[in-house]
């Protein structure tokens, strides 16, 4: 094969795969890692996500939408607003999120009894935990979400 032919195509795979990663207006999550997926009584979740925003300007708000799944006891509650920190302009980055036992993860959502436990225990909590960043623009992300997550109550 011809070196010129060898490069073209070289050079058309390189522009091919760089464009898949393309960095948009609109801020895009990305799951890193959790801290578990079974958050025992009193323990804190860490969520840990990467995020891209072409201005880099998503340092107005993270949503989060907690939603239980349990069959007895479901329910979607409504959004909770958390500010993020101001940070310099960077258009890739991380954020770390850490939902207390208390706060973050059962505020609002009253325990499910078992039936006949004696003594009186409650079910676990299965979580969908949704997450949405905004940036200065008011652009929003597409939900990042963290499907059951179990809450030992």
């Amino acid at each position: 094969m011809k070196p010129g032919v060898l490069f073209s195509i070289l050079f058309i795979l390189i522009i091919s795969a760089c464009s898949k990663d393309k960095i948009t207006t609109k801020p895009q999550l990305e799951l890193k890692s959790t801290s578990t997926d079974v958050v025992q009584i009193n323990e804190a979740l860490r969520v840990l996500m990467k995020f891209t925003d072409k201005e880099g300007d998503v340092d107005d708000s993270l949503l989060l939408v907690r939603e239980r799944l349990n069959v007895k006891g479901p329910i979607v509650m409504p959004e909770s607003k958390y500010s993020i920190p101001k940070f310099p302009d960077f258009s890739k980055g991380e954020f770390e999120v850490t939902l207390t036992y208390q706060f973050g993860l059962i505020f609002g959502l009253p325990p499910i009894r078992i039936p006949g436990s004696n003594p009186t225990r409650n079910e676990p909590d299965t979580l969908n935990l949704k997450f949405v960043a905004r940036d200065q623009a008011g652009n929003k992300s597409d939900t990042l979400t963290l499907s059951n997550i179990i809450v030992i109550r």
